[in-house]
């Protein structure tokens, strides 16, 4: 078995590139057969991930966010082992894995050793996922953030404050068609959540009941209300404490069919992008991840 371990040098300030010197320690002292590639650019990760095969007898290992892990997911193949050493600056996917994220060293030793489990993924017009995709008002903020990050000389803390400034004090709902599984709806939202993991958005707990690997997306989704009335929605949301409040639909689905009346901000996994029509359904046990034995997250 070989380890591969692909690193984002710029994610979590760099944390991901400090990383390398842990990584090449332990392998090192337990005398593990590894590679470690640095990725130089976006999509880097999954190019690299994309090289290997099930036959080459490797486990692939995504060192860095969110980000590094969409990219991994969408390059590796089925039926190759995927290990997660949490290095970005949100990691939200790995706060179901384990959210005390302070003693890498722990957590690669751990994770090398891990059992393996399948678990669900999305799958979506535009690209696999393996936490959540959402659209409204939530993925316009991180939309609106990341625009003002390239484009202008904001930082991410200044850039994201800006965009919550500007999107959540007026919330402005979306008129959407939305069909799951055959259950057929059409309202005007502000925020939809197709979600296979628990958290996103650096903490918020939209699905705090979501099982890796019970085939079905957690899907929540919030109607147009009064701003006064959805400021108070928005803090349970954010929270989890949403699950019993009437506001609030929620539904669990494998296949999810979206038309928008005009184009609305989407993201899935942090990637974010605009359109008219969303498409997504559910791949049940078709990634194999790498979960230590301590962590009983699997149904």
């Amino acid at each position: 078995m070989k380890h591969i371990f692909i690193v984002n040098k710029i994610s979590g300030k760099k944390r991901g590139l400090k990383t390398v010197s842990i990584i090449e320690d332990i392998m090192q002292k337990h005398h593990h057969d590894y590679e470690i590639h640095i990725t130089q650019y976006p999509t880097h990760a999954k190019k690299i991930a994309a090289n290997y095969k099930k036959e080459d007898d490797v486990t692939i290992y995504a060192v860095g966010g969110d980000g590094t892990i969409l990219e991994v997911v969408n390059g590796i193949e089925e039926g190759i082992p995927l290990g997660i050493i949490p290095c970005g600056s949100g990691n939200d996917f790995y706060r179901l894995l384990g959210s005390d994220n302070s003693d890498l060293e722990k957590i690669i030793e751990d994770t090398i050793d891990a059992k393996t489990v399948w678990i669900d993924y999305g799958i979506s017009d535009r690209m696999k996922f393996i936490n959540g995709t959402s659209l409204g008002i939530d993925a316009l903020v991180n939309y609106d953030a990341s625009s003002m990050i390239r484009k202008t000389v904001f930082d991410k803390n200044s850039a994201y404050a800006l965009s919550i400034i500007k999107n959540v004090i007026i919330p402005k709902a979306s008129h959407l068609k939305i069909d799951i599984d055959g259950q057929h709806f059409e309202d005007d939202f502000l925020i939809v959540a197709i979600m296979n993991g628990r958290y996103y958005g650096n903490g918020a707990l939209p699905a705090p009941e979501s099982i890796l690997n019970d085939g079905y997306f957690d899907i929540v989704m919030v109607k147009k209300y009064n701003p006064f009335l959805v400021y108070a929605l928005l803090g349970k949301y954010l929270k989890g404490k949403h699950l019993n409040d009437k506001h609030f639909i929620h539904l669990k689905g494998q296949e999810i069919k979206i038309e928008a009346s005009k184009e609305v901000a989407i993201q899935s996994d942090g990637e974010n992008y605009k359109s008219k029509h969303l498409h997504i359904s559910l791949k049940h046990n078709k990634l194999l991840l790498k979960v230590p034995d301590y962590l009983d997250i699997i149904k």
